[in-house]
């Protein structure tokens, strides 16, 4: 792949990191896609050109798990990606603080439509905390007919009087993320149907849809059912036919295809050696099989082939334990005969 050219290059001698990053970007995400910017933000000071390969190699990734982190930070508005026949040619810096900046925003969009025509119309949404919104302010809005309905039919599907967090998430989907009336109350009742009723919970998912552009209950349905299809990918991996998952199964689901980023195939593959290995359709075994992977940093399928041969090699130098034979002397215990005539001849003298 040919060089990928940066531009917006920081000031030279030192990486500056910024307090918002750190307070609002770095906590929420995985931690390779961390390494990943960080490193690219310290190259940009000696060269305004690099390849994917010399990333990929510098972490001993692949060139797909760094392109996976770098549109992460596209998604969440700090990069600006340039493609040129579906091959990566340049990475821009957005600047800070970009959920207040319109122009980033505008400049974010028509990246993200030149990496995904078929959704150009859609906006990518900051991945940033709610910000703080004034007491004014939040009476103001709350004043508002559609907004106090929303609050008022999200307290009801929670069952509970609505938290000052809770408050501070919905306005901030209405303010920041953009999502109308409609959306909020479709993502609390869909949050619920799941049995996620936490604020963490609820809020995660909408920057998941605002990561995605979705800003009508349309879309998020469209996106959902997506999602459905790698549910019962899974399933079907797993042997499981003729019912839906759980909200338990599709709690694990979720974490692998979008906290950990597993592809299916990496957890269609976890799943049949779960088959082989247990004989039984175990999502806790699958889950195990996927943490070790995760933490071992085995993210593809070239990956795991590594793995396994690594292990095939340190099994094939353990030292084997010898089996004795109890029908055959040895050289330990030797094979002795008695003369038990004299042996009573001895006794009986005594």
């Amino acid at each position: 792949m040919g060089e990928i050219f940066i531009q917006n290059i920081p000031d030279q001698g030192v990486t500056t990191i910024s307090n918002e990053f750190i307070d609002s970007y770095m906590l929420r995400a995985n931690g390779e896609f961390v390494k990943v910017y960080l490193y690219l933000l310290r190259i940009t000071q000696n060269s305004r050109s690099i390849s994917l390969s010399s990333i990929a190699d510098a972490f001993d990734y692949t060139e797909r798990d760094i392109l996976r982190a770098l549109r992460y930070w596209e998604k969440a508005g700090l990069l600006i990606l340039s493609f040129e026949n579906q091959k990566l040619t340049g990475v821009s810096f957005a600047s800070f603080p970009v959920s207040k900046s319109e122009e980033t925003a505008t400049v974010c969009e028509r990246s993200s439509e030149s990496a995904q025509p078929n959704r150009s119309e859609k906006k990518i949404q900051p991945l940033a905390p709610p910000n703080t919104l004034t007491a004014e302010r939040k009476k103001e809005l709350q004043e508002k007919e559609e907004v106090s309905q929303f609050l008022y039919i999200a307290e009801q599907y929670l069952g509970r009087t609505l938290s000052k967090t809770d408050i501070d998430n919905l306005l901030y989907f209405y303010t920041d993320l953009h999502f109308n009336a409609e959306l909020i109350e479709y993502l609390v009742e869909y949050c619920v149907s799941k049995g996620g009723k936490s604020s963490r919970y609820i809020e995660t998912v909408a920057l998941s849809w605002a990561s995605e552009g979705i800003t009508t209950v349309q879309e998020a349905k469209n996106a959902l059912t997506l999602h459905n299809k790698n549910y019962f990918t899974i399933l079907k991996a797993l042997g499981i036919k003729g019912r839906n998952p759980i909200p338990t199964e599709q709690k694990m689901m979720d974490q692998w295809l979008n906290e950990m980023g597993f592809s299916l195939d990496m957890i269609e593959e976890a799943c049949q050696r779960t088959v082989l290995q247990t004989g039984q359709s175990s999502f806790r075994y699958v889950d195990s099989i996927l943490r070790g992977w995760y933490k071992k940093g085995v993210r593809c399928l070239t990956d795991l082939t590594a793995l396994d041969e690594e292990h095939r090699i340190k099994k094939s130098s353990r030292p084997q334990l010898k089996t004795i034979s109890r029908s055959k002397p040895t050289e330990d215990y030797p094979h002795r005969s008695y003369d038990y005539d004299e042996i009573k001849k001895s006794l009986f003298n005594q």
